[in-house]
């Protein structure tokens, strides 16, 4: 092969790969492309993060204040027919009806609600105790033996009923129906029966399915201090909603990642990430893509106005650290960290070496069949 035309090649080659460095792949874009004037963000709002806007987007407890508001309180369980009832009935001296109050009166166990929804004792006939709760029955009862009975004190303990329950389902160890004929139950306290969530509190919602009515609201919310005290018949169903955010680009652990915390800063999600590549990455090249930010661009007027987002961080200021500790992430965001300059660039001059060094092979070989021919 002449070596005139192998030089030419190479020249050729030469020419083609350092015109098209740019289309070399990459695992996402370079720094450059994201700020460049003329770069083209689809509408993508470029906000560089400093001291004087970072209290814009600071951590918030958005996740966690979602939901329906307003759960009403529980009223007192209701007897209805069918219910099962210990009545006990005592007086306060002997020689009445019923044994007095210091040998612990007169019991009468299995005393049921009939269809009617009225109950049969002695002394005190039929009494109408449906759509009651516990105590209005004592005072129904009292007052039915007031002038019968020597100052009667009553006691009914509900034994047996047929919606004296919660149900507790979904996203919990030991699903199951827990009474509450021990006493007044809550979110916290069914929850805890069930044998607690499968997953951490901010990553589940609670719904509470109450006749034709549903309520919703997250998990964590309720360890705060928004427990409610549940109601016989009540559905309670916990619900899986995963908040993750994306890492890409220089570092250590890519991919979707699930919040570690209920509210992470950037500095959260970047040490969920494992961190930044000591080798590859940028510190001035740490970026956020958000794809709706309530505080994207202002107009003429300066009112914000809604849009996505691209938030840049340089890391290579101490100050940083401060900021990205206070920058609130969001579910659904993007962590991306692009590579640093010199690895870009060794990244695009690798392959013209590489060709370089089989270009020069082939011309060695070229020069040594011409000296053969030559001879």
């Amino acid at each position: 092969m002449n070596v005139e035309v192998l030089c030419r090649m190479a020249a050729m080659v030469l020419l083609l790969l350092t015109g098209g460095c740019a289309s070399i792949p990459a695992a996402g874009p370079s720094q450059r492309t994201i700020t460049a004037k003329s770069a083209d963000l689809s509408g993508f709002s470029l906000i560089d993060v400093s001291a004087e806007n970072v209290g814009f987007y600071r951590q918030t407890k958005d996740a966690d204040t979602a939901g329906t508001a307003g759960i009403p309180p529980a009223p007192r369980i209701s007897l209805a027919p069918g219910d099962l009832l210990k009545v006990k009935i005592a007086e306060s001296k002997e020689g009445g009806l019923f044994a007095p109050l210091a040998t612990g009166g007169t019991a009468f166990d299995n005393v049921r609600v009939d269809d009617r929804g009225t109950v049969s004792l002695p002394y005190a006939g039929r009494v109408k105790v449906a759509g009651l709760d516990i105590t209005r029955v004592e005072e129904r009862i009292r007052a039915r033996l007031s002038g019968v009975a020597f100052e009667p004190q009553v006691f009914v303990e509900l034994q047996s009923g047929r919606n004296t329950s919660v149900l507790v389902s979904g996203e919990v160890k030991q699903p199951g129906r827990f009474s509450l004929l021990e006493g007044p139950l809550t979110l916290i306290d069914a929850i805890n029966r069930a044998g607690g969530a499968t997953r951490p509190p901010h990553q589940v919602d609670v719904l509470i399915r109450r006749s034709s009515k549903v309520y919703r609201q997250p998990l964590q919310r309720v360890y705060d201090g928004k427990n409610e005290e549940l109601r016989s018949g009540d559905e309670v169903i916990l619900e899986s909603n995963l908040k993750t955010f994306n890492a890409l680009g220089s570092v250590k652990k890519t991919g979707q990642v699930e919040f570690a915390v209920p509210n992470p800063s950037l500095l959260d999600a970047v040490s969920q990430a494992g961190g930044l590549d000591n080798v590859t990455s940028s510190t001035t090249g740490v970026f956020v893509f958000r794809l709706r930010e309530s505080r994207a661009w202002q107009d003429e007027l300066g009112n914000w106005n809604e849009g996505p987002a691209i938030f840049r961080f340089n890391m290579s200021k101490p100050e940083t650290m401060f900021l990205a500790q206070a920058f609130g992430m969001r579910s659904g965001d993007t962590v991306y960290v692009t590579n640093a300059p010199t690895v870009e660039w060794m990244r695009s001059i690798e392959p013209i070496a590489r060709t370089l060094s089989l270009v020069n092979t082939g011309v060695q070989t070229g020069v040594r069949l011409k000296l053969l021919t030559d001879e």
